[in-house]
This record gives structure tokens, sequence and C-alpha cells, in this order.
């Protein structure tokens, strides 16, 4: 039995063409990237915290923070709001905890939560604004996206 080439699809090809097809073109702008490369130590720290952000229970507990009235919010309280156990969104808050994107405050028995900064506050609301967003219509011409939705 002898094997057929097999006949090229569509997205190989188009693969293909998006391929360099010579190693640089504009010296200057290759310069310009080797200039203002981002640090591994720091790309693996940005990429950690967008991970974090990868779970729709821990969105859902950042997006209550973020609405809070009182800019914080106790476990039992979060865990109701949100129709899940405590041990959840407890688990959940630790890995946010960890981090460094929430902080924490006890008083008596009592836990209350916290968004940690404004870039967490303004991250998430750039984040919601962008998914929210009609496909294909750049940010400048979409309309503002309201968080409190």
């Amino acid at each position: 039995m002898t094997a057929r080439p097999r006949a090229r699809t569509a997205s190989r090809h188009t693969e293909e063409a998006d391929l360099c097809q010579v190693r640089a073109i504009h010296p200057e702008q290759v310069e310009a990237v080797r200039q203002s490369l981002l640090p591994l130590e720091s790309a693996m720290r940005t990429a950690a915290f967008f991970a974090v952000l990868n779970d729709p229970t821990r969105l859902q507990v950042l997006f209550a923070l973020l609405q809070a009235p009182a800019g914080e919010l106790c476990v039992c309280d979060l865990a109701a709001g949100l129709g899940r156990d405590d041990t959840t969104i407890s688990h959940q808050l630790r890995v946010l905890r960890t981090q460094g994107i929430v902080s924490m405050r006890k008083v008596g028995r009592v836990v209350y939560y916290r968004l940690v900064d404004d870039h967490v506050r303004q991250l998430l609301e750039l984040g919601l604004a962008h998914a929210n967003e009609p496909a294909g219509r750049p940010a400048a011409v979409s309309q503002a996206v309201e968080v409190s939705a």
C-alpha cells in the first residue's frame, strides 16, 4: 500500500503565508524589540497573574469585590451572594491572596476581603469592557461599557 501525499489544507496554506521568508526585513525594528524586551522573570510573573484570572468563579468573586459598596466583603456574604459554599469561596480567595490580587482583614472570626489596589480594579474594568465589545469593533469606536451591569 503506497502512501498518498496529503492535500494542502486552506489553514496550512494560510499558516505558511504568514511565515517570514527572510530572517529580518527591518533590522532597526529587530533592534528596537531587543532593546525593549520584557525580562523573562517579569513575563512569568505577569503570565501567572493572568492565569489566576482564567477561572470563572474567581472572576465572579473579583467582580463582586469590585462592586461591593463598602469595598470589601466577608467570605459568608460572598458565598451567599454567588450561590456557592464557603469552602469553595475560601479556596478561591486563598488563591487570589497568594497572587497578591486581594487582601484580607480579620474582625474576630469574620474575614473580609478587598481588591489589593487600583491596578487590579482597572484591569478588571478593562477586561470586562474588552470582553463585552461587539466582535470586530475597535475600542475607540464602541460605546463605553458600564462595569456595574
